[in-house]
Protein backbone atom coordinates (compact mmCIF):
# COMPACT_ATOMS: atom_id res chain seq x y z
CA UNK A 1 0.00 0.00 0.00
CA UNK A 2 1.15 3.45 -1.21
CA UNK A 3 1.47 5.77 1.81
CA UNK A 4 2.15 9.76 0.97
CA UNK A 5 3.97 11.60 4.23
CA UNK A 6 5.62 15.11 4.59
CA UNK A 7 8.74 15.97 6.45
CA UNK A 8 8.59 18.19 9.56
CA UNK A 9 11.87 21.05 8.91
CA UNK A 10 14.20 20.98 10.82
CA UNK A 11 14.26 24.60 11.56
CA UNK A 12 10.62 25.68 11.44
CA UNK A 13 10.09 28.34 14.30
CA UNK A 14 9.11 26.55 17.43
CA UNK A 15 5.57 28.12 17.42
CA UNK A 16 4.80 26.67 14.37
CA UNK A 17 5.46 23.29 14.72
CA UNK A 18 2.01 22.22 16.32
CA UNK A 19 0.06 24.02 13.37
CA UNK A 20 2.25 22.39 10.44
CA UNK A 21 1.62 18.78 11.82
CA UNK A 22 -2.20 19.93 12.37
CA UNK A 23 -2.46 21.35 8.87
CA UNK A 24 -0.57 18.58 7.55
CA UNK A 25 -3.04 15.75 9.13
CA UNK A 26 -6.04 17.74 7.69
CA UNK A 27 -4.55 18.13 4.02
CA UNK A 28 -4.73 13.90 4.37
CA UNK A 29 -0.92 13.41 4.58
CA UNK A 30 -0.68 9.83 5.75
CA UNK A 31 2.50 10.04 7.61
CA UNK A 32 4.40 13.03 9.03
CA UNK A 33 8.55 13.03 9.36
CA UNK A 34 10.20 14.55 12.71
CA UNK A 35 13.91 15.33 12.01
CA UNK A 36 16.86 14.77 14.50
CA UNK A 37 19.76 16.19 13.84
CA UNK A 38 22.71 18.41 15.63
CA UNK A 39 21.92 21.49 16.96
CA UNK A 40 18.26 21.56 16.18
CA UNK A 41 15.52 19.61 18.28
CA UNK A 42 15.47 16.08 19.64
CA UNK A 43 13.29 13.62 17.64
CA UNK A 44 11.69 12.16 20.37
CA UNK A 45 10.42 15.15 21.94
CA UNK A 46 9.09 16.38 18.59
CA UNK A 47 7.35 13.22 18.33
CA UNK A 48 5.46 13.20 21.11
CA UNK A 49 4.48 16.67 20.90
CA UNK A 50 2.98 16.12 17.20
CA UNK A 51 1.20 12.99 18.36
CA UNK A 52 -0.70 14.38 21.18
CA UNK A 53 -1.51 17.48 19.04
CA UNK A 54 -3.14 15.30 15.99
CA UNK A 55 -5.23 12.59 15.97
CA UNK A 56 -4.53 10.04 13.36
CA UNK A 57 -1.57 10.86 11.13
CA UNK A 58 1.44 8.52 11.57
CA UNK A 59 4.61 9.71 12.63
CA UNK A 60 8.25 8.72 11.72
CA UNK A 61 11.53 9.71 13.56
CA UNK A 62 14.16 10.27 10.90
CA UNK A 63 16.72 9.81 12.14
CA UNK A 64 17.92 8.52 15.88
CA UNK A 65 21.49 8.06 15.77
CA UNK A 66 22.93 4.80 17.16
CA UNK A 67 24.58 5.01 19.80
CA UNK A 68 23.81 8.43 20.75
CA UNK A 69 21.54 6.63 23.35
CA UNK A 70 21.60 3.63 25.80
CA UNK A 71 19.66 1.22 23.92
CA UNK A 72 17.60 0.64 26.92
CA UNK A 73 16.66 3.97 27.26
CA UNK A 74 15.68 4.51 23.63
CA UNK A 75 13.63 1.49 23.74
CA UNK A 76 12.05 3.08 27.28
CA UNK A 77 11.27 6.50 24.68
CA UNK A 78 9.71 4.62 21.86
CA UNK A 79 7.76 1.94 23.74
CA UNK A 80 6.15 4.56 25.74
CA UNK A 81 5.09 6.73 22.83
CA UNK A 82 3.64 3.73 21.54
CA UNK A 83 1.62 3.11 24.36
CA UNK A 84 0.34 6.06 24.75
CA UNK A 85 -0.78 6.16 20.45
CA UNK A 86 -1.07 2.71 19.31
CA UNK A 87 0.06 2.26 15.99
CA UNK A 88 0.57 5.86 15.11
CA UNK A 89 4.72 5.80 15.51
CA UNK A 90 7.62 4.59 13.20
CA UNK A 91 10.96 5.03 14.75
CA UNK A 92 14.08 5.43 12.19
CA UNK A 93 17.46 4.54 13.02
CA UNK A 94 20.79 5.28 11.51
CA UNK A 95 24.87 6.03 11.88
CA UNK A 96 24.54 9.70 11.99
CA UNK A 97 26.18 12.21 10.08
CA UNK A 98 30.45 10.84 11.02
CA UNK A 99 31.41 14.74 11.74
CA UNK A 100 28.54 15.22 14.17
CA UNK A 101 29.53 11.74 15.96
CA UNK A 102 32.71 12.73 16.27
CA UNK A 103 31.77 15.60 17.85
CA UNK A 104 30.21 14.23 20.54
CA UNK A 105 32.18 11.29 21.25
CA UNK A 106 30.15 8.71 19.89
CA UNK A 107 31.35 7.91 16.12
CA UNK A 108 32.42 4.30 16.65
CA UNK A 109 35.08 2.42 14.99
CA UNK A 110 32.74 -0.08 13.07
CA UNK A 111 29.61 1.70 12.65
CA UNK A 112 27.95 -1.71 10.92
CA UNK A 113 28.54 -3.62 14.52
CA UNK A 114 27.39 -0.83 16.33
CA UNK A 115 24.44 -0.32 14.03
CA UNK A 116 23.26 -4.30 13.82
CA UNK A 117 23.94 -4.59 17.91
CA UNK A 118 21.77 -1.76 18.47
CA UNK A 119 18.80 -2.56 16.23
CA UNK A 120 18.08 -6.03 17.60
CA UNK A 121 18.62 -4.83 20.53
CA UNK A 122 15.85 -1.97 20.34
CA UNK A 123 13.39 -4.60 18.75
CA UNK A 124 14.32 -7.09 21.58
CA UNK A 125 13.66 -4.53 24.07
CA UNK A 126 10.07 -3.03 22.93
CA UNK A 127 9.07 -6.39 22.59
CA UNK A 128 9.32 -7.02 26.34
CA UNK A 129 12.10 -9.67 25.46
CA UNK A 130 15.31 -9.73 27.70
CA UNK A 131 18.06 -7.56 26.18
CA UNK A 132 20.23 -10.18 24.16
CA UNK A 133 23.77 -10.70 24.35
CA UNK A 134 26.10 -8.21 25.05
CA UNK A 135 28.10 -7.32 21.98
CA UNK A 136 30.73 -5.35 21.17
CA UNK A 137 29.30 -1.93 21.85
CA UNK A 138 25.59 -2.50 23.08
CA UNK A 139 25.17 -4.28 26.52
CA UNK A 140 21.90 -4.37 27.75
CA UNK A 141 21.78 -7.93 28.48
CA UNK A 142 19.06 -9.58 30.37
CA UNK A 143 16.98 -5.73 30.98
CA UNK A 144 13.45 -5.85 30.95
CA UNK A 145 10.87 -2.95 29.95
CA UNK A 146 7.70 -3.94 31.57
CA UNK A 147 5.92 -0.89 30.28
CA UNK A 148 5.79 -2.61 26.32
CA UNK A 149 3.24 -1.53 23.87
CA UNK A 150 -0.01 -3.56 22.26
CA UNK A 151 1.34 -2.55 18.32
CA UNK A 152 5.33 -2.57 18.28
CA UNK A 153 6.30 0.00 16.19
CA UNK A 154 8.39 -0.48 13.42
CA UNK A 155 12.19 -0.06 13.62
CA UNK A 156 13.36 1.15 10.40
CA UNK A 157 17.01 2.01 9.16
CA UNK A 158 17.70 5.43 7.80
CA UNK A 159 20.82 4.29 5.71
CA UNK A 160 22.80 4.30 2.33
CA UNK A 161 25.54 2.22 1.69
CA UNK A 162 24.82 -2.04 0.48
CA UNK A 163 26.26 -3.17 3.63
CA UNK A 164 23.79 -0.93 5.15
CA UNK A 165 21.11 -2.14 3.31
CA UNK A 166 22.08 -5.32 3.84
CA UNK A 167 21.68 -4.95 7.55
CA UNK A 168 18.10 -3.14 7.07
CA UNK A 169 17.06 -6.12 5.13
CA UNK A 170 18.59 -8.70 8.19
CA UNK A 171 17.63 -6.82 11.82
CA UNK A 172 14.97 -4.03 10.67
CA UNK A 173 11.40 -3.48 9.92
CA UNK A 174 12.18 -1.55 6.58
CA UNK A 175 14.36 1.14 5.00
CA UNK A 176 14.05 4.76 5.14
CA UNK A 177 15.99 6.87 2.01
CA UNK A 178 17.29 9.90 2.85
CA UNK A 179 16.28 12.85 0.20
CA UNK A 180 17.02 13.03 -2.54
CA UNK A 181 16.16 9.66 -3.97
CA UNK A 182 16.02 9.38 -7.17
CA UNK A 183 14.22 6.43 -9.51
CA UNK A 184 17.28 4.23 -9.79
CA UNK A 185 18.74 4.43 -6.16
CA UNK A 186 15.33 3.44 -5.01
CA UNK A 187 14.95 0.76 -7.12
CA UNK A 188 18.42 -0.25 -6.26
CA UNK A 189 17.65 0.01 -2.74
CA UNK A 190 14.67 -2.18 -3.22
CA UNK A 191 16.56 -4.76 -4.76
CA UNK A 192 19.10 -4.66 -2.48
CA UNK A 193 16.81 -5.01 0.98
CA UNK A 194 14.81 -7.42 -0.77
CA UNK A 195 17.80 -9.83 -1.25
CA UNK A 196 18.54 -10.07 2.10
CA UNK A 197 15.46 -9.38 4.00
CA UNK A 198 13.17 -12.42 5.38
CA UNK A 199 10.15 -10.16 4.50
CA UNK A 200 9.05 -11.05 1.35
CA UNK A 201 7.29 -7.54 1.49
CA UNK A 202 10.16 -4.84 3.39
CA UNK A 203 8.99 -1.54 4.58
CA UNK A 204 10.41 1.14 1.79
CA UNK A 205 9.99 4.70 2.41
CA UNK A 206 11.59 7.49 0.30
CA UNK A 207 11.83 11.26 0.22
Amino acid sequence: MTRVGVMLPRDLPANQVLTYARRAEQLGFDELWVVEDLGFRGGVAQAGAVLAATSQIVVGIGILPAGARNAAFAAMELATLAQLFPGRLIAGIGHGMPDWMRQVGARPASPLTLLREYTVALRTLIRGEPGPAAGHYVNVEGVIIGETPQVVPPIVLGVRGPKSIAIAGQVSDGLLLAEPAAPPYIRDSIERLASTASDPDPWIAAA
